[in-house]
This record gives C-alpha cells, structure tokens and sequence, in this order.
C-alpha cells in the first residue's frame, strides 16, 4: 500500500514544462499569421492597380479628360477661355412677378381687434423688500410694475405684477423681455376688459 509520491511529482512537471512551450509555439504562429495576411492583401492591391493601369492605358485608349491633365492636347484643340452658357440664359428667363405690398403691423402698436388686457405675474414674496427689489428691476426693463398683496392662509404674499397690456402682441413683446432676465412670468388676463 506504499506508493511513490516522487514519480507523481516528476511527471506533472514535465507535463507543465511542455505545455507552455506549446502554447508559445501556437502565438508565434498565430502572430506571424497576420503579417502574412496583410503583406498578401497589400501586394494583391498594389497587382491589382498595376493591371488596372495598363489596361486603361494601352486597351481602353486615354481620355479625353486624361489628355487634358496630362498635357498631351495640341494648343489648338484648347479653347482659350470656358464657355459659359448661363450668361445668355439668365436674361431670357427672367420672369415678372405681380408683388401685392403687405403693411406690417409694429409689435409696439395693438391690434384693433384685440382688446384684451393682459398681465404678467413676475414673482411672489413673502418678504415686501424682495418684492420691491424685483418692481425696481422690472421698472429698470421699461416695464410698468405693481405690487398686490394677497392673504393667503393667514400669510401675507406679496405678487409682484407688470402690465396691465392691451392686446396680446404687446403681452408677448413684454414676456420676451422678461424671459431674456431670467424671469419666468405668468400670463393673467384681466376678466371684464
């Protein structure tokens, strides 16, 4: 029942020591592999254009296109200058168009069919020296500013408004302003007017 662990020992190690031996053989094949790829791919391109050449060359005959590049037209199949054609073209397609004038209403006066009278609600404070601080900016962007205090819950809120604006282009124009400050307004429409 004794057995030899020695000879166990000495054949697991010459079996590890062949194993990386065949796995360094087996990259170097698999990394000269490549190279032979490309180097066949390169020389079956470069074959490929020589061919092409000749072909076009000597079978096909030179273009006139090739001539031209290449320098081989006489001087006198040239042409001196381009011909361009447009130029005798575009005066004899000119068209006439009938043009019907369009007055543009100015953003500044209202549209007399709108009558409707807009405000703008810039913020809500608390705090009554927020609330005039941002009527003393919108006063700053030539807009007409108010201040309206609210109890809510028992709170008091201070809404800081600018309009009133007849008509809604007036409205917008003013909006616009306000959203170029930074300042999201809500448009309230004053019921009755």
């Amino acid at each position: 029942m004794a057995q030899d662990f020695a000879k166990s020992r000495n054949s697991a190690g010459k079996a590890g020591k062949n194993k990386p031996a065949r796995a360094a053989m087996r990259s170097t094949s698999a990394e000269s592999g490549h190279w032979s790829w490309f180097f066949s791919g390169l020389f079956s391109g470069f074959l490929l254009c020589v061919v092409g050449y000749f072909a076009l060359t000597q079978f096909g005959g030179s273009t006139p296109l090739v001539e031209e590049l290449s320098g081989n037209t006489p001087d006198s199949e040239r042409s001196s200058g381009t011909d361009l054609q447009f130029y005798e073209y575009l005066p004899q397609a000119e068209v006439e168009v009938n043009v019907v004038p369009v007055e543009i209403a100015s953003a500044g006066v209202p549209d007399e069919a709108d009558t409707t009278t807009y405000l703008l609600q810039a913020a809500s404070f608390l705090d009554p020296n927020d609330a005039e601080a941002l009527r003393a900016r919108l006063i700053l962007m030539n807009l007409e500013a108010r201040i309206q205090d609210t109890n809510i819950s028992g709170r008091t809120w201070y809404r800081v408004q600018a309009g009133p604006f007849t008509g809604r282009a007036r409205m917008e124009a003013a909006e616009n302003t306000l959203r170029q400050n930074n300042i999201d307004p809500i448009r309230m429409r004053i019921p009755g007017q």
